[in-house]
Order: C-alpha cells, then sequence, then structure tokens
C-alpha cells in the first residue's frame, strides 16, 4: 500500500493555492508585491505575537522548496511543498484564521 499524505498535507495545499489565487494573475514584480503583501497583511492579526519578531528580523522565503512535477500526459501535477520557517509561521496564521487549531493540524 502506498504512503497515505499526512492529515495536514490537504491543508498545506490549500495554503499554497490561496497564495497562488492572490499572485498568479500578477503581470508585474509591483503587483505581486501588491499581491503578496495584501496576503500577508490578511494574516497579520493571527500570527502570534512571539513570532512576529521572526518575520520582521530580515526578509525571508514562504517556501524553502515548492516543485510542480507534471504526471503522465494528464493535467495532474504531483506538488512537493517544504514550508520555510517563515512560511510555518504564516501558514499557522492562516490555520487561525479559519478557526482551526495550528496544534493540532501542525505543519
Amino acid at each position: 500500500m502506498a504512503d497515505a499524505p499526512a492529515p495536514h498535507h490537504a491543508l498545506v495545499m490549500q495554503f499554497v493555492a490561496a497564495l497562488l489565487q492572490r499572485t498568479l494573475g500578477c503581470l508585474t514584480d509591483e503587483a505581486y508585491q501588491h499581491a503578496l503583501q495584501g496576503f500577508l497583511d490578511d494574516l497579520t492579526p493571527w500570527i502570534s505575537p512571539a513570532e512576529h519578531p521572526t518575520l520582521l528580523a530580515r526578509p525571508f522565503t514562504v517556501f524553502d522548496h515548492l516543485a510542480f512535477t507534471p504526471h503522465g500526459e494528464s493535467d495532474d501535477e504531483d506538488i512537493s511543498v517544504v514550508l520555510s520557517p517563515g512560511g510555518a509561521i504564516l501558514f499557522r496564521a492562516w490555520l487561525r484564521q479559519r478557526g482551526l487549531d495550528p496544534l493540532v493540524c501542525s505543519s
């Protein structure tokens, strides 16, 4: 039997989809930065005060690894995601925004 994805896998994919929905249609770097900042601003109220310094200390990436690999001849893709430490903070804030407990839905 193939390994089943971890229970939080679907939530991580939803987080990635939410971020991509906000940024994919951006045609310029300025539009992309504006959309990304809007995504981050929407999550700010749900970021733990203890985690704020990590995000403010320096620029950070959301992903340590993000890959979309075509799966056969169909439109399906395998998605591989590794959140960066800053990305994990944003993911936990995104969970809180949806009323989910990050301790139960850990990344």
